[in-house]
């Protein structure tokens, strides 16, 4: 049977563009380090890294979530502590206060009790990101005004309550923050300190009720500092196990994706090869035209 030069030259061609798309498709190969470089390239193993990459998305999302709450416990937990000191110091001062031989330096306790309501009403007002870290969910608009006559520390209108939560894993929320209402009961802390000012520039001494105030609102400081402790081991804990999922999922990704250099290369050499003799045995066999004669 003839088969016309047409024909055997369409064949040829095609074959030879096939020849060196392998050609190409391996040199991408060795360039990207990648095996699938699009869909065509392995339908079934697109969309097996399709889904490891979207996992791997979640993923180093929730371990951002983590880092972020991470950070602002730490500083609610520094804040908590330096409050913790403040109030053992008000302790100290209650106990000097309470000698009647002192009683000329009342007043000088009282200015000292103004000043570490000045600290505490920082801490109580501490920013993190741009965010009041004891408002609750009021994280706008600073969570604690004093009064400009020294008389009270308030509240803002918003209040101070509410939950931050950050979602660390599929289906699970952490609490970030600790809320004012839970760490000083609202402004409880700054009552108590305003009254015991204000008593003994009065002249009075402080007592026994007083003392269990203070300590019983520094008892609730240092519970939730505890928290903050629990808090940040869950984040510890939660954070060990995306690291070990992100490593596996990482692992999956590359035996699905990446490619086998030393392969690679060896297959590259041999379509060089298979292109190298097509080219020499087409000059051999290809048709000859008029030209050839015309010499």
């Amino acid at each position: 049977m003839r088969i016309p030069d047409n024909s055997f030259i369409f064949n040829y061609m095609t074959n030879l563009n096939k020849n060196r798309e392998r050609i190409i498709d391996l040199q991408s190969q060795l360039a990207t380090g990648k095996r699938v470089l699009k869909s065509s390239d392995d339908p079934q193993a697109t969309d097996s890294i399709l889904r490891l990459e979207r996992a791997l998305e979640r993923n180093q999302q929730y371990q951002r979530n983590i880092s972020d709450g991470n950070a602002m416990i730490a500083v609610t937990d520094s804040a908590l502590d330096a409050i913790s000191n403040y109030i053992i110091e008000v302790k100290e001062i209650m106990t000097a206060a309470g000698n009647p031989t002192r009683s000329q330096e009342l007043s000088v306790y009282a200015g000292r009790i103004d000043e570490l309501i000045n600290e505490m009403h920082s801490m109580a007002t501490m920013k993190f990101n741009g965010k009041y870290i004891f408002g609750g969910t009021n994280t706008l608009h600073k969570p604690y005004i004093i009064n400009e006559d020294r008389s009270a520390v308030t509240l803002h209108p918003n209040g101070v309550g509410g939950k931050i939560e950050y979602p660390i894993s599929d289906g699970v929320k952490q609490t970030v923050n600790i809320n004012g209402e839970d760490a000083f009961r609202g402004t409880e802390l700054f009552d108590i300190l305003v009254n015991l000012r204000d008593r003994l520039n009065a002249g009075e001494f402080p007592g026994e009720d007083d003392i269990e105030q203070v300590s019983a609102i520094h008892d609730i400081v240092l519970s939730q500092s505890s928290r903050v402790g629990l808090i940040m081991q869950s984040l510890y804990n939660i954070e060990t196990q995306l690291i070990e999922q992100q490593n596996h999922l990482m692992a999956l990704l590359s035996m699905e994706q990446d490619a086998d250099i030393a392969e690679s290369i060896m297959k590259l050499k041999n379509e060089e090869l298979m292109l190298q003799a097509s080219l020499q045995t087409g000059a051999r066999v290809l048709p000859m035209t008029l030209l050839n004669f015309l010499r």
